[in-house]
């Protein structure tokens, strides 16, 4: 006796892998923009979540009474693509923002996280803005 097996099984066509491919390529030329929209989407939220971070770490320590003051007009600005910069108050911004916690004792404001977005704005500037009439401080965060 001899066993002999069926050969039914002949797998899939040339044609029918291809058919299966070109749906593949189609669904994701649908898809990928949308994941590329939901990554920068992403980017602009961290971005912004920064500098809320930035801008409240300064509002808490105006209020501080033991902090180095802050002046009218210290200002942060965000980059992308290359390190923050700050045009007045370097040292009192620096102490806000390690009192925060987001620079440790040998980092600067340069050390601050550069702009991730791709398309939205370039720029981020942070600005105190003390009311000497009442003693507040309001911090303005201005994308450009």
């Amino acid at each position: 006796m001899k066993n002999k097996k069926k050969m039914n099984n002949k797998g899939f066509s040339l044609v029918e892998l291809i058919i299966v491919i070109a749906i593949m390529a189609v669904l994701i030329a649908v898809l990928a923009p949308q994941y590329m929209r939901f990554i920068e989407r992403g980017r602009v939220a961290s971005d912004r979540d920064n500098a809320k971070a930035i801008s409240g770490a300064l509002e808490v320590y105006y209020v501080d009474p033991t902090g180095t003051a802050l002046a009218d007009g210290d200002e942060v600005v965000l980059h992308r693509g290359s390190a923050a910069t700050c045009t007045q108050g370097t040292a009192a911004i620096n102490e806000a923002l390690r009192t925060a916690g987001l620079i440790n004792s040998t980092q600067t404001y340069a050390d601050l996280p550069q702009l991730t977005n791709q398309e939205n704005f370039t720029t981020v500037t942070i600005t105190v803005d003390i009311d000497t009439t009442n003693g507040t401080a309001t911090v303005q965060v201005v994308e450009s």
